[in-house]
């Protein structure tokens, strides 16, 4: 994992906690398609940090698409694909997602990434 600094780390952490609390309010207010976006931010943050996202990222250019990449990378553990792929996959015609629950999707995702810190 790389992190660029002590206190760029702290304000990363601190901007994760509030994107997660505004997914997790979301969800408890019915906001699923809002919590979901924030859930994406959230790791799409934490990727930034640890695997590189961004115009110079190695790992992808944008958060959707590391979490795309996550999906179907074989080296990474089952749960985190399958959580990615929850995350990505578009809405149907009916409006209904795989993605029941981004929270818990964005936890499991987060806490692979910053192991020794909680949302």
């Amino acid at each position: 994992m790389k992190f660029h600094g002590e206190s760029l780390l702290r304000d990363v952490i601190k901007m994760i906690a509030d994107e997660m609390k505004i997914a997790r309010e979301a969800l408890a207010n019915g906001k699923i398609g809002r919590s979901r976006t924030a859930a994406r931010r959230a790791i799409g943050m934490a990727m930034q940090q640890t695997l590189g996202i961004g115009p110079q990222g190695g790992y992808a250019k944008t958060f959707i698409d590391g979490l795309k990449r996550l999906a179907d990378d074989p080296q990474m553990p089952e749960p985190i694909r399958a959580a990615a792929l929850r995350l990505i996959t578009r809405v149907d015609r009916e409006y209904n997602s795989p993605a029941i629950n981004p929270v818990a999707d964005a936890e499991i995702i987060i806490a692979h990434f910053l192991p020794n810190q909680k949302f």
